[in-house]
């Protein structure tokens, strides 16, 4: 079956401007002129089909898939799904989905006047504290609407890992930490982190050992920088009290501990199982897919998803996903452009394997005329 399945990747469906959003009206573009073409989001349960038992699909077959659980994938993705006749999944971060049981209004209250403004809340994303990091707000679903998607079957669920979490990755740092530094929402370390702390390289906590940083450097930087967000910025804007922490922090005789690669392994282990049995105890189904993180993994990292039980590993690597392909499950971002790009982008992604197996064939053909050529006249 000479048939690629084109995977969009989404995240955010709502009109805040920001590169990971796709405001609600240009979501219901792309679904609407994907099913005006006679393209069908198909379900993750077919997917899976596809990928495990090789089970076919009809030729203008895509899947929708939306990362870290988002209150407005329930509140206007999944509605606009069934209006469309389509499906798709969520892959939901397990420690971020919110413990509440009300289910709250979606897009199709939003004729009663209290409920459009409370849409309109999640346009916008005031600045909070995360780890002492200002990140943006965000609002994720809770487990009864998640619960509500399954049960309308146009929006499954899936693992996202447990927390979607950072670790130091290495100790080369040039900044320290100021109120004035922002990240994304999952940008921020494993630590409380104080003002005038070592901002050090982090990367995903999936595929890289972690180093720990020593308490010796929390008590030296609380003790030099004061801790108060507005004199710790006037503090730090002084050039000489900036030289001055951070030589204190390079003359100590160690930063952090490296954890071990069975440390690293143990801890990874555990992340997967705990996320799994998650989703078991809250939905009473174990998943069978995983997205990575950022998209990123390590065959250390692939080996432990397996051992916990996950079959199917979406990344966000572009390429072919033929019948049968389960380690690695490509996706192309959609973040903008119009229906018809999209449509043109999974059209291309769906006649890729066969542009593939025509250029290998051709490419054969050759090679056995020019064999036969030299057998011929030597």
């Amino acid at each position: 079956m000479l048939f690629s399945l084109p995977v969009m990747m989404y995240h955010s469906i709502s009109r805040h401007r920001h590169r990971l959003c796709v405001a609600p009206e240009l979501f219901e573009e792309h679904c609407r002129v994907l099913a005006e073409n006679g393209w069908r989001g198909v379900s993750l349960a077919e997917a899976e089909d596809f990928f495990l038992r090789r089970e076919k699909l009809p030729p203008k077959s895509c899947l929708f898939t939306f990362d870290d659980g988002y209150l407005d994938n329930y509140v206007y993705a999944e509605p606009l799904l069934r209006r469309y006749g389509h499906q798709g999944v969520m892959f939901a971060v397990a420690n971020c989905i919110e413990t509440g049981t009300d289910l709250r209004p979606t897009m199709e209250d939003a004729h009663k006047p209290e409920v459009a403004r409370e849409l309109a809340s999640l346009d916008q994303r005031p600045l909070i504290l995360r780890r002492n990091k200002s990140v943006s707000l965000i609002k994720f679903c809770n487990w009864a609407e998640i619960r509500r998607m399954r049960e309308r079957g146009a929006m499954a669920v899936a693992a996202h890992s447990l927390g979607h979490d950072r670790v130091v990755k290495e100790l080369r740092f040039t900044r320290l930490a100021t109120r004035n530094i922002r990240d994304g929402y999952f940008g921020v370390p494993p630590y409380e982190q104080p003002y005038g702390f070592p901002m050090f390289n982090l990367d995903h906590a999936l595929t890289h050992r972690a180093y720990a940083p020593v308490p010796e450097l929390f008590d030296l930087v609380t003790a030099m920088v004061p801790q108060d967000k507005d004199e710790s910025s006037l503090f730090l804007a002084d050039e000489k009290n900036r030289r001055a922490v951070m030589e204190a922090i390079r003359a100590l005789p160690a930063l952090a501990v490296q954890e071990s690669r069975e440390e690293y392994l143990a801890r990874i282990a555990k992340d997967f199982a705990e996320c799994r049995n998650t989703f078991i105890r809250e939905l009473g189904v174990a998943p069978q897919s995983f997205c990575w993180p950022w998209g990123d993994y390590n065959r250390a990292a692939l080996r432990a998803g397996e051992e916990a039980g996950f079959q199917i590993f979406f990344t966000t690597g572009r390429g072919m996903n033929l019948y049968g392909r389960r380690k690695a499950v490509h996706r192309f971002s959609v973040r903008g452009g119009s229906g018809l790009e999209l449509l043109e982008k999974a059209r291309k992604v769906s006649l890729a394997s066969r542009e593939f197996f025509y250029s290998l064939d051709t490419m054969f053909s050759r090679l056995s005329k020019d064999h036969v050529l030299r057998r011929m006249f030597g």
